[in-house]
């Protein structure tokens, strides 16, 4: 059977997990439509996501039309689970980007069409909420055309729109194919162009195939309209999905290649790991490389998802999701067999907020630490740490919203009850100018020998990491012990955030056959490299947003009054009928509760929209210093005396 991994993406309350139920429903997989707001609907299974009417993470299911099995992952639609979205577009055949026609274009829906049209996933769009009051699909359709792509193509006409009267009509109705499909297929394919501007009528079913052949290579998009809550429009689109997007590689070589893109516990608290396998088959008892670790490990159990569920099975072949299970190893991202072209290196966002976790039972310190710990398994952004002086405990998180779901998910599955302190705006530095420093073997209790040079590099390139020493001179493991050293002390600089776009050369060494170990090369590396970082001194960086705002034309001067407070920078402003729209860039932590001031101040009417832009210098004289979470190395005393276990953690 032929099989397309599809994702439902959209922004929040566009009506996606509906739009899902209802494709289960046509296709037979369930008796009845959940409704989101009963909680009863398939793929939000978790019990908070019941509760609260949202999706928290994204949903692997399956279901079989016209011969083609279609496996689909719904996924959430707030912008505090995006992380959750950025695994599962990594192994996605194609998606459905569902747009409300009540809401429009928002900031989600361009971060989200935009990343997949960066990744070349294939994207049918669903037009949902076309009964709603007020409805103007006019507009809409300009409004998709300029803000995400001009060659986007209607298939079908609607009646009575913004009523529940609506209807729809065939696809490819003459009318669409004048107006809208022979123009974009003509800037596609010559012989389109060449029949268009001779005059020469082609026929329908020429035409569709036609857009099917470029659909399924991402070149135009294809627009379906509908109601999911009246049930309309999704024969049409089930009927699409098939049809437009691309089916999986059904590639049985010998060779295996797959991804792990999702990790998740159940109430036993049995290991769940998602894998999409695109390459070569793996059967029960096998013995599988995991390349990026280079280690081995051997499958015990096996299940695939079949019509909304998991079958236990012997084996999963090439272009399918399978489900693997209890391997401790395992983790987000790890590559299984060989590496392959097909992976997809997503990253739309990363968390802007860093805190601090709190048990309101100290006792429960141990516990919370652990259940964290298995939290960040499954979504690795958390990025939990510990204060290696005074053992907090501090994650990086998107929002808000996600906060409360982690406090809740803590009592409700762990019975920890938390306080979250300390909430900032993440910062990072890098470096002003170029330093140097080296530490020779008889001037530390190491036995070791440690040069190292930084340099400043382009903005958003991270850290760059790069040794002029010989392998020959140096075996492996010393060498890895430098570079590791280096990551790990990078996380924290001299304003105490992490340091980042720098390059870091290790270039001097010193080492005694006797006496040098690894880990007196771990140890030592530190204080080099924080003295060099010293030497050149490192600037603040401070996240901000892209952002676009909408106020009624009367209060465009109230808006660019507050834009300016909050330091924002105008890329464009323009007036659309009585709406006045500013786009720009804005620093993250200035508009943290702008959204709320705006709704009081134009009684609901303005619109403000962001997405993470990345990192600028800081303001000149910005002073954003963090407590540091790890013994200062620049601390020579305090940081030989816990290296030589003169002191010990508490």
């Amino acid at each position: 059977m032929k099989k397309i991994n599809i994702g439902i993406v959209a922004h929040v309350d566009a009506g996606k997990t509906t739009v899902t139920e209802n494709l289960l429903y046509l296709a037979g997989v369930i008796k009845e439509i959940g409704r989101v707001d009963s909680g009863n609907t398939q793929t939000d299974s978790m019990e908070l996501e019941r509760q609260r009417g949202i999706s928290i993470k994204s949903s692997p299911t399956s279901f079989n039309w016209n011969d083609v099995k279609i496996n689909i992952i719904d996924t959430p639609g707030h912008v505090d689970f995006i992380s959750e979205v950025q695994r599962s577009l990594s192994v996605l055949d194609g998606a459905v980007l569902v747009v409300s026609a009540k809401e429009g274009v928002q900031s989600q829906t361009r971060v989200l069409f935009d990343t997949l049209k960066n990744l070349n996933i294939p994207t049918l769009i669903f037009i949902n909420k076309i009964d709603r009051i007020g409805v103007n699909l006019k507009k809409l359709m300009s409004e998709l055309k300029t803000s995400l792509s001009d060659k986007i193509v209607r298939l079908q006409n609607v009646y009575d729109e913004g009523n529940k009267e609506v209807s729809l009509s065939k696809l490819y109705e003459h009318s669409i194919i004048d107006e809208d499909i022979m123009n974009v297929l003509s800037e596609l394919d010559d012989d389109i162009l060449e029949s268009y501007v001779s005059n020469i009528n082609l026929c329908k079913k020429t035409i569709e195939n036609k857009v099917s052949f470029y659909s399924k290579k991402g070149s135009l998009y294809p627009v379906l309209f509908g109601s999911a809550l009246l049930g309309i429009g999704i024969k049409e689109l089930l009927d699409a999905v098939p049809k437009y997007l691309p089916f999986s590689n059904n590639n049985k070589s010998n060779t295996v290649s797959g991804v792990v893109f999702k990790i998740q516990r159940d109430g036993m608290n049995e290991k769940k790991i998602y894998i999409r396998l695109y390459e070569g088959e793996i059967c029960l008892r096998d013995t599988i490389r995991i390349a990026n670790k280079d280690t081995l490990e051997k499958i015990h159990r096996i299940n695939i998802i079949e019509n909304g569920k998991l079958i236990e099975t012997s084996n999963v072949s090439a272009g399918d999701i399978a489900v693997l299970y209890n391997i401790k190893s395992l983790e987000i991202n790890d590559v299984l067999g060989s590496g392959c072209e097909k992976f997809k290196a997503v990253s739309i966002s990363k968390p802007t907020l860093t805190t601090r976790v709190l048990p309101v039972n100290k006792e429960d310190k141990n516990s919370l630490f652990k259940a964290l710990t298995l939290l960040t398994e499954e979504d690795p952004l958390l990025e939990l740490n510990t204060d290696g002086m005074e053992n907090e405990i501090h994650i990086n998180l998107f929002g808000e919203i996600q906060m409360e779901i982690l406090k809740s998910l803590l009592l409700d599955k762990y019975s920890i009850e938390v306080n979250f302190l300390d909430t900032t705006t993440i910062y990072k530095e890098t470096p002003r100018g170029v330093g140097s420093a080296v530490c020779y073997i008889n001037e530390n209790p190491f036995s070791a020998g440690v040069g190292i040079k930084v340099e400043p590099i382009g903005r958003g390139k991270g850290l760059e990491y790069v040794t002029e020493v010989s392998f020959g001179s140096l075996e492996k493991p010393f060498q890895n012990a430098v570079k590791e050293a280096v990551l790990q002390t990078c996380k924290q600089g001299l304003l105490g955030w992490e340091v980042t776009d720098i390059k870091v050369t290790f270039n001097f060494y010193q080492y005694d056959s006797v006496c040098s170990t690894p880990s007196g090369f771990r140890n030592l590396t530190p204080m080099v490299l924080m003295d060099a970082l010293d030497s050149a001194k490192t600037d603040l960086l401070e996240p901000y947003y892209k952002f676009e705002l909408k106020v009624p034309k009367s209060m465009s001067g109230k808006a660019i009054s507050d834009l300016e407070k909050m330091r924002a920078v105008f890329d464009e402003t323009n007036i659309k009928e009585n709406e006045f729209v500013i786009r720009g860039l804005i620093p993250v932590d200035t508009c943290k509760t702008y959204s709320l001031r705006l709704a009081s101040y134009t009684e609901g009417k303005g619109l403000f929209y962001t997405n993470l832009y990345g990192y600028k210098k800081g303001l000149l004289g910005l002073d954003k210093r963090r407590k540091k979470t790890m013994i200062d190395p620049l601390n020579k005393k305090l940081y030989l005396m816990k290296k030589l276990n003169v002191i010990k953690d508490n």
